[in-house]
């Protein structure tokens, strides 16, 4: 009776999440649609060089194969093959799209599980270390950009807080591996309070955990991750400036911003991030000048050119016959 109670709280939760995401998606169209020349917006958009647009799309694909090599070198312990870890991958992202709360890591873990014996801790534990890198990567973004290009304050502190999240945040999580076998006799004499059974059970989870999190201090694995971690940034700000350049404005800073603020802007919990990826587009552009109705049309040609290409890399890779975890 209680795990159903539970179960019906998760859902009625996860929906009530889903409605307010909506709901800022609606206040968001709302917003841009104020005042809007719209005429502005279909100039922009019919004057677009799409051959930049192209070049974007391409830039973005490639991501697909950086992120993939990165989590393959993330599962240290295992030897996941090409197609099942990238297929993973976008399914967890399409997810991520529709439901909120970064419902598509559970669904990516869940998803690769069953290939060469990962197991769903392991998987998890390794996107848990991939979130790691990925804000040190936003972190050297904001530096390179405040020492790039004058910016307000709020975004200094904004570069400020999350050099203090991964420190502590990092900080805790090497130290926690570091005296893990401490942290768990302490948290098997905690659970041994617990039905008979539950303590051995629940600290095998947590050993898998870890192990999937182990990869933070292994120098070979670390030393990957940062490569292909580069490598995916780089070609995320790659794309940004070509759609940019198709509209006119080749700027690399406006390039590098925009990563940034649309990986932050990712963390809010709207379905698609439809109007909200145009908003943050349309707020970071006016930064370095560009007007608001070719800024909305930056925004929503970039919004297709960012989501388009995983919508059809998963449906093809999920759904293309072949032999389950076949090797590349």
């Amino acid at each position: 009776m209680e795990s159903a109670k539970s179960a019906k709280s998760v859902k009625l939760g996860a929906l009530l999440r889903w409605l307010a995401g909506l709901g800022v998606a609606a206040l968001s169209l709302w917003l841009l649609a104020r005042d809007l020349e719209w005429s502005n917006v279909l100039g922009a958009l019919a004057s677009a060089d799409y051959r930049w647009v192209a070049a974007g799309v391409l830039a973005i694909i490639a991501t697909f194969f950086a992120r993939t090599r990165r989590w393959q070198a993330l599962l240290w312990h295992t030897s996941v093959p090409t197609r099942p870890a990238m297929t993973a991958l976008l399914v967890g992202q399409v997810v991520n799209l529709v439901l909120p709360m970064r419902s598509g890591d559970v669904a990516r873990a869940a998803w690769i599980a069953p290939e060469k014996q990962t197991g769903f801790p392991e998987a998890l534990g390794s996107i848990a270390v991939e979130k790691v890198w990925d804000l040190l990567a936003l972190l050297a973004c904001g530096v390179v950009l405040l020492v790039w290009f004058p910016l307000p304050d709020w975004f200094a502190r904004s570069t400020e807080g999350t050099a203090l999240a991964l420190a502590v945040g990092g900080g805790a999580l090497w130290a926690g591996l570091h005296w893990q076998e401490t942290l768990f006799r302490w948290a098997g004499r905690l659970l041994a309070r617990f039905p008979a059974g539950w303590d051995h059970a629940l600290l095998s989870i947590l050993r898998r955990l870890a192990n999937g999190l182990e990869g933070l201090r292994r120098p070979l694995v670390s030393s990957r991750a940062l490569f292909w971690t580069a490598l995916t940034w780089g070609l995320g700000a790659l794309a940004n400036w070509a759609v940019l350049a198709a509209f006119g404005i080749p700027s690399a800073a406006a390039a590098l911003f925009l990563l940034a603020a649309l990986m932050v802007g990712g963390t809010v919990p709207v379905p698609g991030r439809l109007g909200l990826f145009e908003g943050i587009c349309v707020l970071s552009l006016s930064l370095f000048g560009v007007p608001r109705d070719p800024a909305l049309a930056v925004g929503l040609v970039l919004h297709l050119v960012v989501m388009g290409p995983p919508l059809v890399g998963a449906a093809l890779l999920a759904l293309w016959p072949g032999r389950k975890g076949e090797s590349r």
